[in-house]
C-alpha cells in the first residue's frame, strides 16, 4: 500500500480511493490534445495558430448545433438507454464514431456539420450508459442533462483561470444553469428545445467542448494522416469523453456513498499533489 493510501484509508475504503485517484488524474491531466499531437508527429498548436478566427467561429457554431441536438435527445429519450456490458458498449460506440470520422476532415466544415452532431449523439448515449452503470437514475431529467455537461470537462477555454478551470468550480457553474433549465422545461419534454431556451445552459459547455472539437477538426484536416488517421482521431475523441464520463460519474457515485464535502476535500488534496509534480 502506498503512502497516499495509508493517509486515505481513514476516510475511504481502499478500492474507492483508487477509483477516486484515477478519476482525478483523468480530470486534471486531459489527454486528447496530447494524443492527437502524437498521432500527427508534431504539436497541434502549429496548426491551430494558422486557423483564421472566422473559421474558429464556424466550429463554435457547429459545436453549439451538435450540443443542441444532443440536449434534445437527453431531455426526451436517454431514460430508455440500457446498461449493457461496459467493454462491449464502449467498443461499439468507438467503432461507430471511427467510421464517421474516416472522411470527415477531408471535406471541411460541410462534413463536420453533418458528422459532429451524429458523433456527439453516439457519444452521449455512451455517456448515459456509463452514468447508469454508476448508479445514476436516467428517468430523472436533471441526471440526463448532467450527461450533456460531461462535454464541458476535459478541456479549458481562453477565459479560464486556475480557479474557474477546477473540476468542482466548473460543476458549480454548470449546476446553476442546469437547475434553471430544468425549472423551465419540466412538463414540456415532448416539445423541441430551442437554442434560445438552451442558450445559457449550453454556453459554458460549447465554449469548452469546442476547444477539443477544434483539435479534432484540425487533426482530421491534415492531409498526411488520410482517412485512417481521421478515423483514429474520432476513436480517440470518443475514448477520451468515455474516460471523462467514467471519472465524473465515479466521483458522483462516491459522493453519494460518503458525502460531497468529503470527496471534494480529498479531490483537492490529490489534485494538488498531481499539480505539484508538473
Amino acid at each position: 500500500m502506498n503512502e497516499d493510501a495509508k493517509v486515505f484509508s481513514a476516510n475511504l475504503e481502499y478500492d474507492d480511493f483508487l477509483e477516486l485517484e484515477k478519476a482525478i488524474y483523468t480530470m486534471e491531466k486531459p489527454s486528447f490534445f496530447i494524443k492527437v499531437s502524437n498521432l500527427l508527429g508534431s504539436p497541434i498548436e502549429k496548426l491551430l495558430d494558422k486557423l483564421p478566427e472566422s473559421n474558429r467561429d464556424k466550429i463554435i457554431d457547429i459545436t453549439n448545433d451538435a450540443l443542441l441536438k444532443a440536449t434534445n435527445l437527453a431531455a426526451k429519450s436517454l431514460e430508455y438507454v440500457e446498461s449493457n456490458s461496459e467493454y462491449d458498449s464502449k467498443k461499439l460506440h468507438k467503432l461507430i464514431t471511427s467510421l464517421l470520422g474516416g472522411g470527415a476532415g477531408l471535406f471541411g466544415f460541410t462534413a463536420l456539420a453533418i458528422e459532429l452532431p451524429i458523433t456527439t449523439t453516439v457519444m452521449l448515449r455512451s455517456i448515459a450508459e456509463i452514468a447508469k452503470m454508476n448508479g445514476e437514475d436516467l428517468t430523472d431529467l436533471e441526471t440526463r442533462l448532467n450527461c450533456v455537461q460531461v462535454f464541458a470537462f476535459g478541456s479549458r477555454s481562453k477565459e479560464d483561470d486556475a480557479v474557474t478551470s477546477s473540476y468542482y468550480a466548473l460543476r458549480i457553474v454548470l449546476t446553476k444553469e442546469l437547475a434553471s433549465l430544468v425549472s423551465k422545461i419540466e412538463g414540456l419534454i415532448s416539445k423541441e428545445l430551442t437554442s434560445k431556451t438552451l442558450s445559457k445552459f449550453l454556453a459554458k459547455i460549447t465554449e469548452r467542448f469546442s476547444q477539443n472539437v477544434l483539435v479534432k477538426f484540425m487533426g482530421q484536416a491534415t492531409p498526411i494522416i488520410g482517412a485512417a488517421g481521421g478515423a483514429t482521431i474520432n476513436y480517440l475523441f470518443t475514448d477520451f469523453y468515455q474516460e471523462v464520463a467514467t471519472a465524473h460519474f465515479t466521483i458522483r457515485r462516491l459522493e453519494r456513498k460518503y458525502s460531497q464535502s468529503l470527496i471534494q476535500e480529498e479531490y483537492d488534496r490529490i489534485a494538488g499533489r498531481i499539480k505539484s509534480r508538473k
